[in-house]
């Protein structure tokens, strides 16, 4: 798989491209300085995300929960709500498999990496040549920092990493929509969609192109900022359409 791998982690399963897992929620972080779950290379000396500030604290008395909030279980054929440590649910298709207690995300060679909780995934397994291989994958974490553009842009620009390659010069061509403004749960929230072409298949499960979506909003517990990502693959059999993006996003709202 190259510098792109996905990791998946349920009750200590292993269902990864790689071989790293986040084997159970307890360990994982609960709210480091930027974002929860996420390994930053040593930043360049130029940024186009722009001044970053000093992290505000957390209010005093507000809630927090170091472990995922238990999975809600629904007859089949019906939307599955997925609660999220940050005191918002959402709702994942009927046919996406609720694995809300688990964390998945994707990490190099380098040691960067970046991992959401509360997870669906889509397409679980589809493709035989790559255990856990997944069509599609939705989730939530934190951030430290109340800027919802800055939050929703750093988020969005991993989507070049998470689907580069390994040889030099096989970066793909990813294309960012504006920050767009959007009320989720009756608060202000920015979305940024990343489109990602030309993706360099070096396996089989590889698709040719994908699509990134992220959402920073309000927090209610945990975090200051609560991110939500939904990735869809494109062009391969099976794939979601775009539009599933919009539907999970429409359903957040407080727990």
């Amino acid at each position: 798989m190259g510098l792109r791998k996905k990791l998946v982690s349920l009750a200590g399963s292993i269902a990864v491209f790689s071989a790293v897992l986040w084997g159970i929620p307890k360990l994982a972080p609960d709210v480091p300085d930027r974002y929860e779950g996420v390994s930053l290379p040593v930043p360049p000396s130029t940024s186009r995300v722009g001044p970053k500030t000093t992290s505000a604290p957390l209010p005093p008395g507000f809630p927090s929960m170091d472990r995922p909030p238990p999975e809600i279980e629904v007859p089949d054929g019906q939307p599955q709500p997925i609660e999220t440590k940050f005191g918002l649910t959402y709702d994942i298709p009927a046919d996406w498999q609720n694995a809300s207690t688990g964390y998945g995300g994707w990490e190099d060679a380098t040691g960067w990496s970046i991992v959401y909780g509360a997870i669906g995934r889509f397409g679980y397994e589809s493709c035989s040549e790559q255990n856990g291989s997944t069509l599609g994958l939705s989730g939530a974490t934190g951030s430290a920092d109340n800027d919802l553009v800055r939050v929703a842009t750093e988020h969005s620009r991993n989507s070049s990493r998470i689907f580069s390659a390994d040889a030099p010069g096989t970066e793909p061509t990813v294309t960012f929509s504006e920050p767009e403004e959007v009320t989720v749960a009756g608060s202000r929230g920015v979305r940024i969609t990343a489109t990602i072409d030309n993706i360099v298949q070096d396996s089989p499960c590889d698709p040719p192109s994908a699509v990134f979506d992220v959402v920073a909003t309000e927090s209610y517990a945990t975090a200051l900022t609560a991110v939500f990502m939904v990735q869809l693959d494109q062009g391969v059999d099976d794939a979601a359409d775009r539009a599933v993006a919009d539907r999970i996003f429409s359903t957040i709202r407080r727990s």
